[in-house]
């Protein structure tokens, strides 16, 4: 049940926003720098990638390779640990709500995709 419910929220914070997020950028309403939009739709795009492999998870269905997704895998913890380095949109948000505020959202969030980075490496192995 832990999984279901995990798969759902990530599905509701990655895939959900998505098309509203398209819809800001292309209005001009998000007046954020466009090296934030654009490290926002890498992340958002690959994250859902690895949303493929927790379904696969949860229906013990096959998807692509296990090679493949234990490459995902590694680019995912590459990339959850380079924010602490740099991080544009890690730098914008604490220009907008403050530095605690965006750490404190940091790391939330980094708690929120762990059942996705479990999911995966057990799918993957």
């Amino acid at each position: 049940m832990f999984w279901q419910i995990s798969f759902w929220i990530l599905i509701a914070l990655i895939v959900l926003p998505f098309p509203f997020k398209v819809f800001e950028y292309l209005s001009g309403k998000d007046k954020s720098p466009m090296i934030v939009k654009v490290e926002e739709m890498a992340n958002a795009i690959f994250m859902a990638l690895g949303l493929v492999a927790f379904h696969g998870f949860l229906t013990d269905t096959v998807y692509l390779t296990s090679a493949f997704w234990k490459g995902w895998l590694l680019i995912a913890i590459a990339w959850s640990v380079l924010p602490i380095f740099w991080s544009p949109k890690l730098a914008y948000a604490a220009e907008v709500m403050g530095k605690n505020r965006m750490r404190i959202l940091a790391g939330v969030s980094c708690i929120l995709y762990l059942p996705l980075i479990f999911a995966v490496y057990f799918y993957a192995f």
